[in-house]
């Protein structure tokens, strides 16, 4: 590793502390192990992380321990949108099956669960926003929220707005 180290080169990770663990924002360095700092915004966990990062680095030289190197930041232009899959014949016709009911392509349905299950895993590291539940099918949400793409498939068959791209109007 070079001698010269950019601690703005350092992917950072915030997560919102629960009541119990005092709440505020816990910034960590995933590449520097225990580096990690807090704070009661997350922008304050994130200027904090940074003395963080220097005093670890600064420890492991002077302990003569590797300092890891940064992760190479990459662009959506490193990445084709391909990706090539795997699956148990029966999970393939389940899939079909139900990309049929939906009336639209396996690749769609596949897109639309990949989505809805790391958006459940990004929320709950998330700040909560709450609403009204002003629209028609917010209860029905709340109760099955596993069923959200077909709930959502059978609104939008009445409607302008198109699920599969939010960009075009039918």
């Amino acid at each position: 590793m070079p001698n010269k180290v950019d601690i703005y080169d350092y992917k950072i990770e915030i997560t919102k502390l629960s009541s119990d663990d005092g709440g505020g924002f816990l910034a960590t360095v995933p590449k520097l192990p225990g580096c990690m700092s807090d704070g009661e915004t997350p922008d304050e966990a994130l200027r904090n992380i940074e003395d963080a990062i220097k005093c670890w680095i600064d420890t492991a030289k002077e302990l003569g321990r590797n300092i890891p190197e940064p992760d190479k930041y990459k662009t959506e232009d490193d990445f084709s949108g391909k990706l090539t899959l795997r699956m148990p014949k029966m999970l393939h016709k389940m899939l079909a099956e139900q990309a049929e009911k939906e009336g639209c392509s396996i690749n769609q349905l596949i897109l639309t669960y990949i989505s809805m299950g790391i958006g459940n895993e990004f929320g709950r590291n998330q700040i909560s926003v709450s609403f009204d539940g002003n629209f028609p099918f917010y209860e029905e949400l709340i109760e099955n929220p596993w069923d959200e793409y077909r709930t959502l498939n059978q609104y939008n068959r009445g409607s302008s707005f198109n699920l599969e791209n939010p960009m075009i109007s039918k």
